[in-house]
């Protein structure tokens, strides 16, 4: 420590004080601890309180699982209907209002939760039937239903758990198994939707080619009875029946491209509303390349289909023409993979990462959706490519038709028109039949994996885990008030406090009354100080702990003298009542122990007391000596204690600030310097009075007394001001009626130091009824 003298303003130029250690941190919840225990019990008790008052919930659940891959049968033409749900689609399916609506008509319907058909689920009961007779409307049940549910899915899997609590049990379970059931019939009848639409139009396509081949029968047999023309020679029948299977062919491809792009609008309207752009960026994606691939891909697919519908199987059997139709199929299979290859290069440029991750993924079912979008875009455009191609052979055999001879022509349009209509009709209606076996055959892709158990053991309220919230709430809070009761505390506790304001504290001084009740001085020692006020008492008690703290403070002035000559000290305090005269009596006590010669000035003759503290007479004294109404040696008291003179404040005048302003003061000091080896003065506070202030540029330094625990910081940082103002040097300060129990929470322990071979220590022996054998002063 340097005691060489406190400059006020040395503070951290940031205004905040550093090296703020844990052990800091340790006391100030040590010294606050009866502030968290308080809050710790309140909230204990609070939430033992809310335990007791809060009904008890009952939590049951069941689990299903989103089967995707095997729900849904292939359908013809394209894959529009199946499954692209995801878990976070169907988690948006379960919390709609729409299925909690349906879970609401169906508790309704049954509204029974036993089998014997005697309890009635609570959720059900109209609140103004007090008999529980009437049921709740459906709004308020939908309502209380969707409140007591909640959707969980598990983690690295494809199971959503549906949690129902509830204040009865067996509605818990009820409930629980009551919203798997409706989901996984929702989403069967959402599958067969899917299916029966494709089925609805083929079955539409079909009844309107069945029209068209009845109305091209009729034309067909009118004309021959009317024309009489029954029949063609063979090369024109051949060129009919050719034609016939081409346009048969283009008009498939049609429907297949009526039926990809109903998929196309499907896909389409799944996108969110937010990813609108990214769909037109998809429908702008075009590749010229695959488009190359499309078109020769077609061609090769129109000529080999040309080649076996103009000729017989005889001889299509021929070796010229098998190998012909394996080096095009050879052909179709590698475009084909290029295709392939190209397209699915194309779909991961468009849409990074993998289109088929995990289901738990939000983005998942965006980026599948969108890889449907491209691949039935890409479908439609090998489409498109395929019907131009059909368009052109189409025509070269249309010219072949045009060359029949007139008056076949008209019957052979009849023809024609028939057998295209026939084999289209025949293609739909393989297809109807198709897509109606896969509507029956559609058992929706969710399963019910677990059924709700009834619990048997509320989950709220757990008593064990609310009195834990309650505890850790409570001591959060109760840390929090201490640290804002720290921040917003003023006063002066601890020497840190001191010290992080720049201050130096020389001594800590225990609260005195205390200390006295715990003293038990001897027949001698009592013979000695008996007229002294009780307060010096333990100055003279070398065991006394208050004695080894007058003796630090003895030590850090020397200490302090090391580096500059000090023989004058006064002493001061901010405010009255904060035990500077006690102080600076024992101080001086301290000091004559040393065998020096000390005087001790009663500077403070306002309201003087250190003539009190050593049971002396009060005057003549310094007032007196400096009106000169009295000499040095009538006013001086010769060894009061041992090494020890004092000098009392004398005779009270009206204004003492003239009088210590004095030449006579001043040559009263200089004179004491030479006759002493230490001077102590006693002031008034130095913020009532300003004697401190004149009192302050004579001596070679001040001490301030401050009580720990009443004192403001504020108080001795402007006590400071006022010193060095006046031209002063304060050494220090001494923190008064300093409880380190009170002050660190007991983080230091006693200051209790036993004597060896005694049983009490420095301290007194007890009467037994918590008084000590101490006799009484007088």
């Amino acid at each position: 420590m340097n005691y060489q003298g406190f400059e006020y303003g040395d503070m951290p130029s940031d205004g905040v004080p550093h090296g703020f250690p844990f052990q800091q941190y340790l006391a100030l919840l040590l010294r606050g601890k009866w502030i968290i225990l308080a809050s710790i019990a309140l909230f204990s008790a609070l939430a033992m309180l809310y335990t007791r008052r809060s009904p008890q919930m009952y939590e049951a659940s069941s689990m299903v699982l989103i089967n995707a891959k095997g729900g849904t049968a292939n359908l013809p033409f394209m894959e529009f209907t199946g499954p692209l749900n995801k878990i976070t689609n169907e988690l948006g399916i379960l919390k709609s209002r729409l299925l909690a609506q349906a879970v609401a008509e169906a508790v309704l319907k049954d509204p029974f939760m036993d089998k014997e058909r005697k309890e009635k689920l609570p959720v059900t009961k109209d609140p103004t039937d007090a008999k529980g007779e009437k049921l709740a409307s459906l709004s308020l049940v939908t309502e209380r239903v969707r409140r007591s549910v909640e959707f969980i899915p598990e983690k690295e899997s494809d199971i959503i758990r549906i949690v129902v609590r509830s204040g009865s049990a067996k509605e818990a379970a009820t409930l629980a198994d009551k919203f798997a059931e409706v989901y996984q019939a929702h989403n069967l009848d959402a599958s067969r939707t899917r299916s029966r639409a494709l089925r609805e139009f083929l079955e539409t396509q079909m009844k309107s080619q069945r029209g068209s081949l009845t109305r091209a029968e009729d034309s067909l047999k009118q004309y021959m009875q009317s024309s009489g023309i029954v029949s063609i020679d063979e090369d024109s029948k051949r060129v009919v029946e050719q034609l016939s299977q081409l346009e048969a062919s283009r008009n498939a491809i049609d429907i297949e491209i009526q039926t990809n792009t109903q998929a196309l609008a499907s896909y389409e309207n799944q996108l969110p509303e937010q990813e609108r752009n990214a769909t037109r960026t998809i429908g702008q994606a075009s590749d010229s390349y695959i488009r190359g691939l499309q078109e020769q891909l077609a061609k090769l697919e129109v000529q080999r289909d040309v080649i076996v519908v103009q000729n017989d199987p005889d001889v299509l059997s021929q070796d010229i023409y098998v190998r012909q139709l394996k080096e095009m199929d050879d052909q179709i299979t590698a475009l084909r993979a290029k295709l392939k290859t190209r397209s699915d290069e194309q779909i991961q440029s468009l849409l990074p990462g993998n289109p088929t991750g995990n289901q738990n993924d939000p983005l998942a079912y965006l980026k599948q959706l969108k890889q449907k979008i491209l691949e039935t875009k890409m479908q439609l455009e090998s489409l498109a490519s395929k019907r131009i191609a059909l368009d052109g052979i189409i025509e070269q055999y249309d010219r072949k038709f045009q060359r029949i001879p007139r008056e076949s022509v008209e019957l052979a349009k009849f023809q024609r028109s028939r057998m295209s209509t026939e084999k289209l009709y025949l293609m739909v209606e393989e297809k109807f039949n198709e897509a109606a076996i896969t509507e029956k055959s559609e058992f929706g892709y969710i399963d019910i994996i677990d059924r709700a158990i009834v619990p048997w053991a509320p989950v709220s309220p757990n008593p064990k885990r609310d009195l834990v919230f309650g505890i850790l709430i409570g001591l959060g809070i109760g840390i929090g008030v201490v640290f804002l009761r720290d921040v917003l505390d003023v006063r002066v506790r601890t020497p840190e406090d001191l010290k992080r304001r720049g201050m130096t504290s020389l001594t800590e001084i225990a609260t005195m009354n205390q200390e006295l009740r715990k003293l038990h001085p001897d027949e001698k020692l009592l013979r000695e100080v008996k007229r002294f006020d009780r307060h010096l008492w333990l100055s003279f008690n070398p065991m006394s702990f208050l004695a080894e703290s007058y003796r630090r403070l003895r030590s850090n002035i020397l200490h302090a003298q090391l580096d500059r000559p000090l023989k004058v000290i006064m002493v001061t305090s901010p405010n009255p009542y904060e035990g500077k005269s006690t102080t600076i009596a024992n101080m001086s006590i301290t000091f004559a122990e040393t065998q020096k010669r000390v005087l001790l000035i009663d500077a403070d003759i306002r309201r003087p007391i250190i003539h009190s503290l050593f049971g002396i007479m009060p005057k003549p004294g310094l007032t007196d000596l400096l009106m000169e109404k009295a000499a040095m040696e009538e006013v001086i008291q010769k060894n009061v204690v041992e090494n020890l003179d004092v000098l009392c404040a004398g005779t009270i005048v009206r204004n003492p600030a003239r009088i210590l302003s004095s030449k006579n003061m001043h040559s009263l000091i200089e004179k004491m310097r030479e006759v002493y080896d230490w001077v102590f003065i006693d002031t008034p506070p130095i913020l009532i009075v300003n004697d401190a202030g004149i009192v302050a540029p004579i001596v070679d330094g001040a001490i301030v007394v401050v009580s720990a625990g009443t004192t403001r910081v504020a108080t001795v940082q402007r006590g400071a001001e006022f010193l060095k103002g006046a031209g002063g040097l304060m050494l220090g300060v001494v923190l008064n009626k300093f409880d380190s129990r009170k002050a660190y929470g007991g983080y230091y322990g006693s200051h209790r130091y036993g004597h060896y071979g005694s049983k009490s220590g420095y301290y007194a022996p007890s009467n037994g009824d918590g008084t000590s054998k101490m006799p009484r002063s007088t």
